[in-house]
Order: C-alpha cells, then structure tokens, then sequence
C-alpha cells in the first residue's frame, strides 16, 4: 500500500494579499537606528502592501516629514540624541500650527505601563513593544490610518 502526501496548501497567499489590502496605499514613515529592525519593519509593512520612508534618526525623520506627508509615523522611542519622545511633540507642535494630525506608533523595548502611560503623554496614539507578531503593526497601523480618516471626514 502506497501512502500519498498531504498536497500543500497555499494559504499564506490569501493571507498576505488580505494584509496587502488592508495598507494598500498608506505611507508609512518608520523611524528606527538599528538598521536590522528598520530593514524587517520595512519588509513588514511593504509586504502589507504600505509605501515605507524608513529613516535611522529623529533628524532624518524631520527632514523626511518636509518632503511628505505620511498617513502614519511608526518610531522607536530610543533613538540617539533626540528621542522619539521628544521627535513626537515637536511633530505635534508643528501640527497644531497647520492643523493636521499623522498618527503616531511608539515601539519601545519593554511592555511595561510606565512605557505607555509616557508615550501617550508625548503625543504617540499607540504604544506596543518592539517583540511583537508582523500582523499585529499591520492592524495597528490600518486602525490608526481608518480612524484618522474618519476624522479628516468630518472636518
């Protein structure tokens, strides 16, 4: 008797074509100095179907937001000199005076709820920690560009 392997299933596909759908045509602009993490976070979010700006430092980040406007920001909190504590308000401050608001993503090392509690006091939307599932950044930042959408409806 002639045992036949199970055929494969392609289910990965329609999985990633659903994320791909989900951040079809939001830009991204992803702020982070390990170039190990910016490159996957990229490859995340790319492969999610978002055009990615990533940049190493808070300076390239300001100097990335005069060229465009991205739908989300997603940064590191620990970045050499000014953190993204600090790159955070001074974005927001600068919105206030033009009247627009780019949602923010904190990643930080820890997961603790002094981490959070200051990274929505310095302006980010979300805070989550830097060891987390691909999907997950998908769905933040698809919450986070539905919502500010829904918003920009309004006014």
């Amino acid at each position: 008797m002639r045992l036949e392997r199970p055929r494969r299933v392609r289910r990965r596909t329609n999985i990633e074509n659903t994320r791909r759908a989900e951040l079809s045509g939001i830009r991204v602009l992803l702020v982070d100095a390990e170039a190990d993490t910016r490159e996957w976070l990229t490859g995340v979010l790319r492969r999610c179907g978002a055009g990615v700006t990533a940049v190493a430092s808070a300076g390239e980040a300001r100097a990335a937001l005069a060229r465009f406007r991205p739908d989300v920001l997603v940064t590191d909190v620990d970045l050499p000199g000014e953190d993204g504590y600090a790159l955070v308000r001074t974005i927001r401050a600068v919105e206030r005076e033009v009247g627009v608001n780019v949602p923010a993503v904190a990643l930080t090392a820890s997961s603790h709820a002094d981490d959070r509690e200051r990274a929505l006091r310095a302006g980010f939307q979300v805070h989550l920690p830097k060891v987390l599932a691909p999907s997950e950044l998908a769905q933040v930042v698809a919450q986070l560009t539905s919502t500010a959408e829904g918003v920009r409806g309004d006014g």
